[in-house]
């Protein structure tokens, strides 16, 4: 990949603070790596807030159970709307089902614009990543799972990343991101396969 020149305006991609709010924190990911800091409207990012960690657990604990694809599905239509009349200009698109794959035309048309895909993946449960770029043989993605460098040693299609803060922490083989499977970073099959693409206006 080509070095990037950073824009310290930004902000480094963030990892979540708890067990549960993986959605919340890479859509705010998904605003970090697209805009500066004075183009984030405070606004957006309290909806981002408010609207996600919306599932409760078996217990009935309140954000336990995540955010749920409704809540993401809302977040993505109320941007795509506010977008009209805000500064913040993006266009946000959802797949699902069988058309979600590293080889899907929309995806990689985004992400050869400067955009970005949230994914939906598997790692011990249903989980949220960003995707901000692929080539013939790897994804690269931010997981806001913060985990020791050596996690990945024994998998062969993972690869923990630890200097590219603006842009990515995991090298993952598009071969692991399609098959079905309950292997970490395979896309979630079923009722809930989906990606969010993501690009400014």
């Amino acid at each position: 990949m080509n070095k990037i020149k950073y824009e310290y305006t930004k902000t480094p991609l963030s990892y979540q603070i708890t067990e549960y709010d993986c959605g919340q924190t890479t859509f705010l990911n998904a605003l970090r790596y697209l805009f500066k800091r004075n183009e984030i409207e405070p606004q957006i990012t309290k909806m981002i807030m408010q609207n996600t960690l919306d599932q409760t657990n078996k217990e009935g604990e309140i954000g336990k159970g995540g955010t749920s694809i409704y809540a993401i599905e809302f977040l993505a239509k109320w941007l795509n709307d506010i977008s009209n009349v805000s500064n913040m200009k993006m266009q946000i698109q959802v797949i699902k089902g069988k058309d979600v794959n590293t080889n899907n035309k929309d995806l990689l048309c985004c992400l050869q614009k400067g955009g970005v895909a949230i994914f939906r993946v598997w790692q011990s449960e249903e989980h949220y990543v960003l995707c901000t770029n692929i080539d013939a043989t790897y994804a690269y993605i931010f997981d806001p799972y913060y985990l020791n460098i050596n996690y990945y040693d024994t998998d062969t299609e993972c690869e923990i990343i630890k200097d590219r803060a603006f842009e990515f922490n995991r090298k993952i083989t598009k071969t692991r991101l399609d098959e079905f499977s309950q292997k970490d970073f395979s896309f979630v099959d079923g009722e809930n396969r989906e990606m969010l693409l993501i690009n400014r206006k």
